[in-house]
């Protein structure tokens, strides 16, 4: 079956079997999180190493965050860029893995050569030199980045969902290999840097990997990194609330503060994955899709806004009740937190769906700049209430509620604006 077969009013983006594989590759996304929750609390020493390898990790992982922005961009691009006319060897768009690379090292740069300022208060003093394996691998992972980007564009779906698991595993792999042989918060934090070079294995394994290492914007270089900046601006601000919650915690709170809140920091974790890690990877399919059908421009998200608000009501109710009980018999009392932070945090984690959700319907219709104001705006607003003098999973729960809360109103009133595009050739993608 062809995907992208166009049925009815709306354009069909993925196949029953390629989401099924998406699906897969979300499910080890979110298994290879779970699984290092479970195992750096049970090989480190203390709570207070724990809390160090979370910043790390949470730190990393907001940085490839932000470049998920080259993705979204990525896919926008090349959908446009596969429909232009031109032949090939008239074509002078640059080629997007080159930028993308080269918007990665440049950040892999800037973040080795600040080091010196940032990794003390970030990663702790004992671990800032662990800012060289983390900027080499935010460097590296713009390279996936743009080709997972540009497969989710040409609704390559199965190259696609083999990439994605491929990373996660051979991430895993590292880790677990790293707790049998060096079990301490360095050894896990080098072995979670070094996956990033799983794309470069895969070139030189899979011809539909070259070809998307291959691909062309489709505007000239100026445009495009302009769209790209807007892109990760969003996508980063988003980040500090998905994954970067740990770091932005140490900062707005005092060290005895933090290095109390293992369990907090676990229950957000465990209440953000079930949501979030899925449509992550799911985001370049929502993205195809809106491009797919931007002709129904707002009523695109509804069937998205519906599922999301029936897991949030079903998760909210069994992570208040359960929740508690499940941190205390496996992590012991020390990691226990209130059932109504639970709930609140599983809440908290389906408004930020749906930002990103409302995010990508913005960057389809090529609202850039409603793009990133509304994922600045949730960005700022959570850092400011993390300031106010609460308790901290009070503070912790408001934040990562409202922020969202304010993004998505911003979002929605610009797509409300916008204008209902003619709807779009379809262009088959991968054969499953």
């Amino acid at each position: 079956m062809a995907e992208g077969r166009a049925t009815g009013g709306s354009t069909p983006t993925i196949g029953r079997r390629s989401f099924i594989g998406v699906g897969a590759a979300s499910l080890v996304s979110a298994g290879v999180g779970f699984a290092v929750l479970l195992i750096a609390p049970r090989v480190l020493p203390n709570e207070v190493d724990v809390t160090d390898f979370l910043a790390f990790w949470s730190f990393l992982f907001l940085w490839f965050g932000i470049l998920g922005g080259l993705s979204a961009e990525s896919t926008r691009a090349v959908h446009d860029s596969d429909r232009r006319t031109e032949a090939a060897h008239e074509r002078r768009e640059p080629r997007m893995l080159a930028v993308g690379l080269g918007v990665g090292i440049a950040l892999g740069v800037v973040l080795s050569v600040s080091s010196l300022w940032w990794a003390p208060q970030v990663l702790g003093p004992d671990y800032a030199w662990l800012a060289l394996p983390l900027s080499a691998s935010i460097a590296l992972f713009s390279g996936h980045a743009v080709i997972v980007g540009v497969l989710g564009g040409r609704l390559q779906w199965a190259t696609f969902a083999r990439l994605v698991i491929g990373d996660s595993l051979l991430r895993l792999a590292l880790i677990v290999g790293a707790a049998l042989v060096a079990a301490t918060v360095a050894g896990l934090a080098v072995a979670a840097s070094v996956a990033s070079v799983t794309w470069l294995i895969g070139l030189a394994f899979s011809p539909t990997l070259r070809r998307a290492a291959a691909a062309r914007s489709d505007v000239p270089l100026v445009p495009f990194l302009r769209r790209i900046g807007h892109a990760c601006l969003a996508s980063g601000s988003s980040a500090v609330l998905v994954v970067g919650f740990p770091v932005i915690l140490r900062l707005t709170s005092s060290e005895a503060a933090y290095e109390a809140a293992a369990g907090l920091l676990i229950a957000v974790t465990f209440t953000r994955a079930p949501l979030l890690i899925p449509l992550n990877a799911y985001q370049g399919v929502a993205i195809a899709h809106f491009l797919n059908n931007r002709h129904l421009g707002f009523r695109a998200l509804l069937p998205i806004a519906r599922l999301i608000g029936v897991v949030a009501v079903v998760g909210a109710v069994l992570g208040g009740l359960l929740g508690p009980l499940l941190l205390g018999w496996y992590y012991g009392p020390g990691y226990v937190v209130d059932g109504w932070v639970v709930a609140g945090l599983v809440v908290a984690a389906a408004a930020m769906a749906m930002l990103t959700v409302t995010g990508a319907l913005c960057l389809a219709l090529v609202r850039h700049r409603a793009f990133s104001a509304g994922g600045l705006a949730a960005w700022a607003l959570a850092v400011v209430v993390l300031l106010l003098p609460l308790d901290t999973g009070v503070r912790s729960v408001l934040a990562l509620l409202l922020g969202p809360l304010l993004g998505l109103g911003i979002h929605a009133l610009a797509l409300r604006r916008s204008r209902v595009v003619e709807k779009p050739p379809v262009v088959e993608g991968e054969q499953s």
